[in-house]
């Protein structure tokens, strides 16, 4: 095996660990979106949902494109023609991927999709993956690269390719909301604003962790207002006065809001901020996103140096799986589980189970 095929090898070995870590899928795509931005360097990559019917329901990116996302959605029928399919027939009929590999060609430089949504972020070359069983479609990947840099090749393409049964596997399966949320690795970012609620300043993070904080679905077809959905300021500004209105009764050090919807359970702390002459009218509010215990473990287990079937052992074990579960689960003899153990033990220099869960658990906060 060479580099590269290992380097594969080990992008989907992560991909399907996330895939089988028990979550809803709109806890695991933005993960399985990471890992194929780090896999198939992308300078931009989203997920979006469908239904049975190939139309569009849901989407998540790791950037903050609204206007984007919405002129495909408003504007499908120019969108269809010229990138040679509609999104529907994408999803119901298309290839696993390659389906909008026309957006690379010069000619596609003269659309009115390219000037609209292309053209703004410097995107040139596009990678689709399109995630569907015999029962239905469940929606597709895309990443994006800019003008100036390679085009995704046939590799790029097969690593895409073989991820996707995992992720149909794991959207077929109805998963339950996690019951438990901790801090993990979870993004944070920081939200000044006035004393009337508005924001004054934040990040594109810090937009990005609003958004999917204050709004349960990306209706890609909501107004968008100034490459923002209309309906976040606002949300945002009724987070802001009720924090406010803690710090000023006084009684918490740092006022505290938990708002939680299917996209997870989100923190909003506030903190006084101090100007040149003393106190500020203006205030911080840290917005930070708790992650599924769950996701917590795997994180911690992929920071292990345990191989790959160590790991899917220790995660299992960590969730509170019986032996003989877990045995039962990966094919395995119960003796051939007690000799993984001995060597999942030795690596991680513990002796028992007990010490095992408190290493893959720790820095957990609920």
């Amino acid at each position: 095996m060479n580099r590269m095929d290992s380097k594969q090898s080990a992008a989907i070995a992560r991909i399907r660990q996330i895939c089988c870590a028990g979550l809803p899928s709109r806890s695991f795509v933005p993960m399985v979106v990471k890992e194929l931005r780090e896999s198939i360097p992308s300078v931009y990559g989203q997920f979006t949902w469908s239904n049975e019917q190939g139309r569009v329901i849901n989407a998540w990116s790791d950037r903050f494109l609204p206007r984007r996302a919405a002129w495909i959605i408003l504007h499908f029928e120019r969108y269809a023609i010229d990138a040679g399919i509609s999104i529907p027939d994408l999803l119901l009929f298309g290839k696993p991927t390659g389906n909008l590999r026309v957006c690379g060609e010069p000619a596609f430089e003269a659309t009115p999709t390219y000037a609209a949504i292309f053209k703004p972020y410097g995107f040139k070359w596009s990678l689709d993956g399109v995630v569907r069983d015999a029962m239905r479609p469940y929606g597709f990947f895309g990443l994006f690269r800019e003008l100036g840099q390679p085009d995704f090749s046939h590799a790029d393409e097969e690593l895409l390719a073989r991820t996707l049964p995992y992720v149909a596997h794991a959207m077929r399966v109805e998963v339950a909301r996690p019951a438990r949320f901790v801090r993990g690795a979870g993004r944070s970012a920081l939200v000044v604003c006035d004393a009337q609620g508005e924001v004054v300043e934040w990040s594109e993070q810090a937009h990005h962790l609003a958004v999917f904080a204050l709004m349960d679905s990306i209706n890609l077809e909501t107004e968008i207002e100034s490459d923002d959905f209309r309906a976040v300021r606002p949300a945002l500004r009724e987070v802001a006065l009720a924090l406010r209105g803690r710090m000023e009764e006084g009684g918490d050090a740092l006022p505290t809001l938990v708002r939680s919807n299917g996209w997870g359970e989100f923190v909003f702390r506030a903190y006084r901020l101090s100007g040149p002459h003393g106190p500020s009218e203006r205030f911080g509010i840290l917005i930070e996103q708790l992650v599924p215990f769950e996701a917590h473990l795997l994180d911690r287990v992929n920071a292990t140096g345990l191989t790959v079937r160590q790991k899917e052992i220790a995660l299992l074990s960590a969730k509170g799986l019986p032996n003989a579960e877990v045995a039962r689960r990966l094919h395995i003899t119960p003796n051939t589980l007690k000799d993984y153990f001995k060597a999942i033990y030795t690596r991680l220099d513990i002796n028992s189970h007990q010490q095992l869960v408190e290493r893959l658990s720790a820095d957990q906060v609920d």
